[in-house]
């Protein structure tokens, strides 16, 4: 009866494993491990003269060897920059980066000095003609245009990233997953809102914007005036009264609240009745020329009629 249940197969069909049998598998993979083809190549071997293996005995595989081996040192020493070479370079980096950066601030000097010179020589001229009308014309269209410098009531606009915020780069649309960190762009919407509620002359970090001016990103930095900026952002505009109230009413107004409630985004807007903005860099004139002479005339296909490119405006 035992050894007719034994023949009964298993669930599934297939009759169970002769212990015996698998026992006897094992040991023989245990006794020879070694295929017999490999042992009988190698008692040919050894019955032509030769050693039955070759393994790490062959001199060229030790040659081998050694040749990669010297090449790889070699590879690493070379690859490898010493750190005494390295420290030294960076150095000269650091000197040379500051030099530069002394000579570009005795040559902002230089310009600021002049520009005062040219400013104060203007008032004089304009002071002889005894012409206040076209005194107040100049101020006016220098503060409209930010050729100068303005001082009147208005508001200070600080933003700053959200705490903790992320290194994204700026300028990219916003997704669900950015952080919250200020781009280019909310820059760009903020500013537009304070024009449209009726500032006359606007500065991000004691960059004035004119006409001219362009809010840009790069890298993780915002540009302004093709200058870097670093959070937070100081935005300082001049205008009437009612500005701060024009602007939480507007389109500029409600995006920034909504970088608030939705990025964390930091925000604190102060009122004054007196805010001073720079004057913006001074353009360089391309093209300059003389009016014609009293009695002279000129054919206008010799007057040069160079293309102008300009930049787009951030003013609305």
């Amino acid at each position: 009866m035992t050894g007719a249940a034994d023949d009964e197969p298993e669930a599934g069909g297939r009759k169970p494993a002769d212990p015996a049998w698998t026992m006897s598998l094992i040991n023989n993979l245990m006794r020879a491990p070694l295929d017999p083809g490999y042992a009988a190549a190698a008692r040919k071997r050894q019955a032509a003269g030769a050693p039955r293996s070759t393994g790490l005995r062959s001199p060229l595989l030790v040659v081998a060897m050694v040749v990669i081996g010297v090449g790889l040192a070699i590879a690493a020493h070379a690859l490898r920059v010493p750190a005494g070479v390295a420290d030294k370079e960076r150095t000269n980096l650091i000197d040379s980066i500051g030099s530069r950066q002394k000579q570009i601030d005795q040559d902002t000097r230089t310009i600021n000095d002049t520009q005062a010179e040219i400013n104060r020589l203007q008032s004089q001229a304009l002071t002889r003609q005894n012409d206040t009308s076209l005194s107040d014309r100049l101020g006016k269209l220098e503060t409209q245009t930010g050729g100068g410098a303005a001082t009147g009531p208005g508001l200070t606009l600080t933003v700053d990233d959200a705490p903790g915020a992320g290194t994204d780069a700026q300028g990219n649309p916003r997704t669900d997953s950015s952080t919250g960190r200020l781009t280019s762009t909310d820059l760009q919407i903020v500013v537009n809102g304070l024009w449209q509620a009726g500032a006359e002359g606007i500065a991000i970090n004691g960059q004035r914007l004119t006409s001219l001016s362009a809010i840009r990103f790069a890298g993780q930095a915002i540009l302004v005036n093709f200058r870097a900026l670093t959070p937070p952002y100081t935005i300082s505009a001049i205008g009437g009264p009612g500005m701060a109230d024009a602007f939480r009413g507007d389109s500029g107004g409600a995006y920034l609240r909504g970088l608030v409630d939705d990025y964390q985004i930091k925000e604190k807007l102060e009122t004054s009745k007196s805010v001073s903005l720079p004057a913006a860099a001074t353009p360089a004139l391309a093209y300059a020329h003389p009016p014609p002479a009293t009695g002279s005339s000129s054919s206008p296909s010799t007057r040069p009629n160079p293309s102008r490119t300009t930049q787009g405006a951030s003013r609305p």
